[in-house]
């Protein structure tokens, strides 16, 4: 409803040029026009727009943990210069490109990792949501103990000696070998029962607590009020600002989602097991991708745009788990988590509609923004629809209606043809909210009038 009444206000002020917004311009008398205060450069609105930009795609995204073997007889170059800037340019930069461009996806992602740990939180005595947010994350890795390295067994309730061991006698950390990241199924639960922290000190562990969320969130939202006001007062809005509202909107339910997830945690716990162990990865056997190349950038495709690509992932050799892991969801839920990030998807590209009759520099720019909209708010809606298909064959323990199963394989067509489509579109839409800033009408420049919404006596 709040997006539907700031499409309403903001809509308005941009439907003609002999509209509301000269009139309000002819009643603004000299003193007004030269008041300093009453107008806004070009930088404010560019470091308004790119602070909350960057609050929205930096910030408010929680990464799993990337977990990172430490080295021996590391040089002081590539403890401090090499492997920081080796981490950030292939795992935090990348990450941030792809919140920047494909922000529904993270969202989607929070939500599968937020259903998730709220099904692993039930299956352990005294756990939580942080509880399972932490093990969906990654946060649990396996090491094995140096060969002369004495150990005893963890206890089992069933008084059985388990796989899992701590050591019992001194050893250097640095000479335990790290294995791979461990996911819930690896687990007795008698074990995560005495290994685990408590809430309070797995939240100690991120790099976020709930103040700094808030005031995330404080910002997000003065931004929104400032948009609404433009709106009421018949102001119109940059490019810039229309795609920075839509940004905001949808942070408001990324920062929801993982508001119980430690943020920013580089080291996991440690578990170990003797070296002379094996590991074998519990759970279900992964599925194999097709061994065409065609076929499997199209599969892919479809696999990451629905939330299955852990379905194809084993974790057993790999160093830490892969960038938007949240653990393999039934394929029960998994049709219903998909649906409210890709409907909010559609509201995202809706957003981009607000300057759908701005004024722009030129015609083609005009044209260029309008089919992006289009792609953005069609896309995601056709994977919506995919959703819908996956939502109804897991309620149905007969063979999916003909019709129904039609509607997905041909859906699901379209979305292969056209995913490249919308990632055009969001790369135009952020090109052209910028070049757009060389030519701004007047009214762009001025501040609301903050004293309409106050109530005071004239």
């Amino acid at each position: 409803m709040l997006i539907l009444i700031l499409a309403y206000y903001i809509t308005q002020s941009v439907q003609s040029e002999a509209g509301p917004l000269p009139a309000l311009l002819e009643q603004r008398d000299d003193a007004s026009q030269n008041d300093q205060n009453s107008q806004r450069s070009i930088q404010s609105i560019i470091w308004s727009c790119l602070s909350t930009i960057f609050l929205c795609t930096w910030v408010a995204v929680h990464p799993n943990v990337h977990f990172r073997p430490e080295k021996r007889d590391q040089r002081w170059v590539e403890k401090w210069l090499w492997a920081p800037l080796h981490e950030f340019f292939t795992y935090k930069l990348l990450l941030f490109v792809w919140a920047l461009l494909v922000p529904e996806y993270i969202l989607s992602w929070a939500v599968r990792q937020y259903i998730q740990a709220g099904v692993i939180s039930k299956k352990v005595p005294g756990w939580t949501r942080t509880h399972g947010f932490f093990m969906v994350m990654g946060g649990f890795h396996l090491f094995r103990l140096p060969a002369d390295a004495a150990s005893i067994p963890l206890p089992l309730e069933s008084s059985e000696p388990s796989e899992f061991v701590i050591p019992s006698a001194r050893h250097l950390r640095k000479d335990e070998v790290p294995e791979c990241p461990l996911k819930f199924e690896d687990f007795p639960v008698d074990i995560l029962e005495i290994i685990v922290p408590t809430e309070t000190e797995l939240k100690d562990r991120g790099k976020s607590d709930a103040l700094t969320k808030v005031i995330v969130l404080v910002q997000t939202l003065w931004f929104v009020i400032q948009c609404i006001a433009r709106g009421t007062q018949h102001l119109p809005l940059t490019e810039l600002e229309v795609v920075t509202l839509a940004y905001a909107m949808l942070n408001f339910f990324i920062y929801g989602f993982w508001w119980d997830k430690p943020r920013n945690v580089e080291c996991p716990i440690r578990l170990y097991k003797a070296s002379t162990t094996s590991h074998k990865e519990s759970g279900e056997a992964v599925e194999e991708w097709i061994s065409n190349c065609v076929g499997r950038w199209l599969e892919k495709i479809f696999q990451y745009s629905v939330g299955r690509q852990d379905n194809f992932v084993l974790l057993s050799p790999e160093r830490s788990v892969p960038m938007f892991w949240s653990g393999r969801l039934d394929n029960d839920i998994l049709g219903d988590a998909g649906l409210g990030p890709t409907l909010l998807g559609s509201v995202f590209g809706a957003i981009h509609c607000v300057a759908w009759s701005s004024e722009f520099p030129s015609h083609a720019e005009l044209v260029l923004w309008r089919i992006s909209c289009v792609s953005m708010v069609v896309i995601p809606f056709i994977t919506t629809i995919i959703c819908i298909v996956m939502a109804i064959g897991s309620r149905i323990e007969a063979d999916m209606p003909a019709g129904v199963e039609a509607i997905g394989f041909t859906c699901a067509f379209l979305l292969l043809l056209s995913a490249w489509l919308y990632i055009a579109g969001r790369l135009a839409t952020l090109v052209i909210a910028f070049s757009t800033l060389r030519a701004l009408p007047p009214a762009a420049f001025m501040n609301v009038d903050w004293t309409t919404f106050i109530p005071h006596i004239y």
